[in-house]
């Protein structure tokens, strides 16, 4: 997987962090997709998702499945992504929501499974 760019927390709690993530045209994610027309992957967002949950609620987590992803907007450099991630023990998930200036980009949950340490 593609490592997500140097994060920086805006906010954070125990359960939920709000990061803010800078991309530029070089960054290796827009390698190939597309030549002309870079566009941050669809996968890429999700897997940057788990790995940051991962690491800012440290805890290791197995994937289970997607639910209610929507994608509202291309991500397109030079731009910085804020990505709000919300951990839900209770119901196994973890919620990612992505937007820029111009307003959402993409949402979801990951259903997920807490694996022991």
């Amino acid at each position: 997987m593609l490592q997500p760019p140097a994060a920086r927390v805006l906010e954070r709690s125990d359960n939920k962090v709000e990061l803010s993530l800078p991309l530029t045209d070089d960054f290796p994610c827009f390698v190939g997709h597309f030549d002309g027309l870079p566009v941050l992957a669809g996968v890429v967002q999700i897997g940057w998702a788990l790995h940051l949950a991962e690491h800012y609620f440290a805890r290791k987590f197995q994937f289970q499945a997607l639910q209610s992803n929507k994608f509202q907007q291309l991500v397109r450099p030079p731009i910085t992504l804020h990505l709000t991630l919300q951990y839900l023990p209770q119901k196994q998930m973890v919620k990612f929501h992505y937007r820029n200036g111009l307003g959402d980009c993409s949402r979801g949950a990951l259903r997920v499974e807490e694996l022991p340490a």
